[in-house]
């Protein structure tokens, strides 16, 4: 991996090297995310999903992301019919967007896929908030850290 500058080679080493979060579910956080795994419009996730951002946030005393829940297909592109690329969800300044249905089929997204995918645009605030890191990567401890959360919060 190329590296432009040593700012983000630290902040990539500091992210493989951090394998699991300070986050310890609430009941409240608990029952949002099982309401979620039941859920399928985008008006009852975009609220499961905020309060339950609201909760995690609460619980590592950091500011909470504001999610934004679209119900339109997720962006992606074509290359002669077939699907190249799609963008599950996005993270930006401390919100996350997310779409409610597949880019190709317009199909609900299946709702483990749907809080994956908030955990995982959560991860990255989870970085600039509490590691302090200046840039959230895709590291194997980017990986770990997702994977301890969904471990805590689905029992």
């Amino acid at each position: 991996m190329f590296f432009g500058d040593n700012t983000n080679k630290a902040a990539y080493k500091k992210s493989n090297s951090i394998k699991s979060t300070s986050f310890q579910p609430t009941g409240a956080a608990s029952a949002y995310t099982k309401k979620l795994l039941t859920s399928i419009s985008a008006s009852e996730r975009q609220v499961l999903g905020q309060c339950l951002l609201n909760e995690m946030s609460r619980s590592l005393s950091i500011s909470s992301a504001q999610l934004f829940v679209h119900d339109k297909p997720q962006k992606h592109s074509l290359k002669n019919g077939k699907l190249m690329r799609k963008t599950y969800g996005t993270y930006k300044d401390g919100k996350i967007t997310l779409s409610n249905k597949t880019a190709i089929r317009e199909a609900v997204i299946a709702p483990k896929t749907f809080l994956d995918t908030l955990i995982h645009e959560f991860i990255h605030h989870y970085d600039y908030k509490v590691l302090k890191l200046p840039v959230s990567l895709h590291t194997a401890g980017f990986y770990y850290r997702l994977g301890d959360i969904m471990k805590k919060l689905i029992k």
